[in-house]
């Protein structure tokens, strides 16, 4: 049977990128190029191909991480990170607990806080599905450490972006996190209920730790004076060789960009994102979740949809971007993960994880869900728990065929050797391509077919000819009912 995908039309986008590349482009060897953008496709010559926007499916046993015990009795919400340790086999998961709602007074720590405290909790899992919370006993709730509460020495953070860097030098920096802390601020009122006031180190912390449980924050915390409540990201982008996190950081609800050599030393951030006309003056950007997938950002935006005063439904959209700093959203603003029906666990507000998991097999996203609205879980008492929606491996978009035969023609590439890989849907039709020299296609080039559903086919031909290698060809691929997500060579 063939799997079938939800997806929305992207009218016009195929052509809506600039092709202001360099020619020949320099593919590199067992790197995965997608189709966010016209970088590699030949518009002039492309034909009859759609880009779609691949919506993820729902896990049927949604919320895979549940509220049970005191300390997360409001939410467990991601504004933190969930990670794949295959040393381990285990999925790991860094994520907020919130006690109660705001009229409430809690002890942590030995200290008096609000009930809506973001506190940090630690949960494994061999699946992904099913977790486990375990006694660590390091923070002290209500008198007891017989919880999976991390950070101690934290105060109330949020957005605990995670990397884990097995390779690192100093076996105390394995694990580095990156996050907003209000910095011991005093309890006052406001409204009526107790919140934080402003604290001394509010801002953005960093912190490190050798197993991603036993956390020790940077000396000279804030490393950024901003404010930035929401989730934060931080990644490693080998091309530039630099730390780079995404977060509000003083902006408001919009996305700031910054980055580091050495994780402590940040750059001044600066807006690279932020709602235009056609959201409307309603939409802000609550937050984003960013994932350098094969040398391209691929951002989540949670779109806050704002209806009367802060109260208002969250989902999610797609966009993409070669840097960081310049980005490209879908033209038609597509919801690329919708709310649930009315009154579903996750059918009035969404956020998601920093990142997501990239499996050999698919891409997890893991995100938090409530039924309220936001604005309306502390007055109704509805908190949040937290899902996993999935996409096969590369299937953020793909390029679609119907009935008629389309046809994919690259621009110019430098040939980097070995075989022709490709990520395909296609069980109703079948896939040829052809690799030539040059402009025009001469006899006897290098041809072969395919059909199913590969996410890792290629195609029943001779391997390409040796001579090729290191010089210009171009890709012919011509397909019918079929959907490609991704090429490469190896």
């Amino acid at each position: 049977m063939r799997r079938i995908f939800h997806f929305f039309l992207f009218v016009g986008w195929l052509a809506s990128t600039p092709t202001t590349f360099a020619e020949p482009l320099r593919l590199e060897k067992h790197r995965r190029y997608l189709f966010f953008d016209d970088t590699l496709i030949d518009t002039d010559k492309t034909e009859r191909l759609t880009r779609m926007v691949n919506r993820p499916v729902k896990h049927a046993q949604n919320p895979v991480l549940r509220r049970e015990h005191p300390w997360e009795g409001f939410r467990v919400q991601v504004y933190g990170t969930v990670i794949h340790d295959p040393a381990e086999r285990l999925f790991k998961a860094w994520y907020m607990n919130i006690p109660a709602t705001a009229e409430t007074i809690i002890t942590v720590q030995g200290q008096r806080r609000p009930g809506h405290a973001t506190l940090l909790s630690y949960a494994t899992s061999p699946d992904g599905i099913a977790w486990q919370k375990p006694t660590l006993n390091l923070v002290d709730f209500e008198g007891s450490t017989a919880n999976n509460m991390v950070a101690p020495d934290m105060y109330n953070p949020e957005g605990f972006s995670v990397l884990h860097e097995p390779d690192d030098p100093d076996p105390a920096r394995r694990y580095k996190a990156f996050y907003w802390d209000h910095g011991f601020g005093p309890l006052v009122e406001h409204e009526g209920v107790m919140i934080y006031g402003s604290g001394p180190k509010d801002g953005i912390h960093v912190a490190f730790s050798p197993d991603g449980i036993h956390w020790k924050p940077h000396a000279k915390n804030p490393v950024l004076s901003v404010y930035s409540d929401t989730g934060q990201v931080v990644l490693y982008d080998p091309a530039i060789q630099r730390y780079v996190a995404f977060g509000r950081f003083g902006f408001g609800r919009k996305v700031a960009r910054t980055e580091s050599k050495d994780f402590v030393t940040w750059t001044e951030p600066e807006l690279v994102l932020e709602p235009d006309e056609r959201d409307g003056p309603k939409t802000q950007f609550y937050g984003i979740s960013v994932n350098l997938y094969e040398g391209v950002y691929i951002g989540v935006l949670w779109m806050f949809r704002i209806e009367t005063r802060n109260i208002g439904q969250i989902d999610f959209q797609l966009c993409h971007s070669r840097d960081g700093k310049t980005w490209t959203r879908d033209p038609e603003r597509t919801v690329f993960l919708p709310l649930g029906p009315t009154g579903a666990w996750d059918g009035g507000d969404m956020r998601g994880a920093c990142r997501s998991v990239i499996l050999p097999d698919e891409v997890r996203f893991y995100y938090a869900g409530s039924a309220a609205d936001h604005g309306k879980g502390g007055e109704t008492k509805i908190g949040m728990d937290i899902g996993l929606a999935t996409l096969r491996r590369d299937g953020w978009v793909s390029l679609d065929a119907g009935k008629k035969r389309g046809n994919l023609v690259t621009r110019k590439f430098v040939y980097p050797g070995g075989r022709l890989h490709v990520n395909y849907q296609g069980d109703w039709g079948k896939a040829e391509y052809s690799i030539y020299e040059g402009n025009s296609k001469p006899d006897n080039v290098t041809e072969g077919s395919i059909s199913g559903d590969l996410l890792n086919g290629t195609f029943s031909a001779r391997r390409l000819s040796p001579e090729l290698t290191g010089k210009t060809v171009r890709l012919r691929l011509t397909m019918r009912d079929a959907k490609l997500y991704s090429l490469w060579f190896e």
